[in-house]
């Protein structure tokens, strides 16, 4: 039965809800250390999630309010929707502090760590409502992926790991076979480091690599080109997504970004009703909990099917 976009779109979502509350109490774990505790059977245990699905609110909110991209609004959302307790990075946490007293949305990240700006994956994490809202148009997906990128993120190698990550959930929605799938991404990407590190997925998959072999070759850190490929990896490596999320999760390291990069392309590729029902339940609700993360995701459907028909008088259906 053909999945239907509204539970694709949902799935992303969730997906990534559930990834990053799965991953965050393992955060920093290593590989064996998470072994050891958990064995093979990774649990939800609180369900509270951390900063990289605050910020993905932040993301859906402001493309739903505004029928598409407005960085001055989305980083107002970031800072509204701030709380210190979601373990924020210190670079965002600068950020969103300059931004919030006055500097441009547009320019303050380029002016972290030496005028460089960010690789980190802090743009990557919270993609997800970019990869579905754009997910069949493949050059707006990269320029909105760039551009909201760049609130917090000002490096090319944040921005492109961020891209590459809504490209991979935008082929999820649109169906595309997993056997495509990294020939449709090593045509769409720029970057050297992840055009290598897309065909180190691809050598890693042929020989069913062990866990050690994938975190020397793709990472589990917290750069970019170091947990986007692994979320990649993951989710082709499995054929469902519990199993890609808690073997993405098992791998140790920043746990609850590659958790969450994991859980958003195999909800947009499976669907809402793939996600074990135990961890729905035990994510986070309240004001901005699992509820309110699915309505955002009917709303992204909702306000695509208005652009799309061009019936522009569209109307939230509650306040964001």
């Amino acid at each position: 039965m053909e999945l239907s976009l509204k539970s694709k779109f949902t799935g992303a979502l969730l997906g990534s809800a559930v990834g990053d509350a799965l991953g965050a109490p393992l955060e920093g774990y290593g590989m064996e250390k998470v072994k050891s505790v958990y064995g093979e059977n990774i649990k939800m245990l609180s369900g509270r999630y951390t900063d990289d699905t605050e910020m993905m609110i932040g993301v859906a909110e402001s493309l739903i309010e505004n029928r598409g991209f407005d960085g001055e609004d989305m980083a107002a959302k970031f800072i509204q929707n701030y709380h210190a307790r979601r373990r924020y990075g210190p670079g965002s946490k600068e950020v969103l502090r300059r931004i919030r007293e006055g500097e441009s949305w547009e320019v303050v990240s380029g002016k972290l760590f030496d005028g460089k700006g960010s690789y980190g994956n802090g743009a990557a994490m919270r993609i997800a409502p970019v990869g579905i809202f754009y997910y069949d148009n493949t050059d707006k997906l990269r320029e909105i992926a760039y551009k909201s990128s760049q609130i917090t993120h000002g490096h090319a190698l944040g921005k492109e790991g961020a891209a590459l990550q809504a490209f991979s959930i935008a082929l999820a929605v649109r169906g595309t076979e997993k056997e495509a799938m990294l020939l449709e991404l090593k045509e769409i990407v720029k970057s050297g480091i992840y055009k290598e590190k897309l065909r180190k997925i691809e050598a890693l998959l042929e020989k069913e690599a062990d866990k050690k072999a994938v975190i020397f070759e793709l990472g589990n850190g917290e750069e970019a080109f170091n947990s986007v490929p692994t979320a990649i990896y993951s989710f082709l490596r499995f054929d469902c997504f519990k199993d890609a999320v808690v073997y993405a999760v098992g791998l140790g390291g920043d746990t609850d970004t590659i958790g969450a990069m994991t859980g958003a392309i195999s909800g947009a590729y499976y669907g809402e009703g793939a996600i074990p029902e135990e961890w729905k339940k035990r994510l986070e609700e309240g004001e901005k909990g699992r509820s309110y993360i699915r309505w955002l995701g009917e709303e992204l459907h909702r306000v695509k099917f208005y652009i799309e028909t061009k019936l522009y008088n569209y109307v939230p259906k509650r306040v964001c």
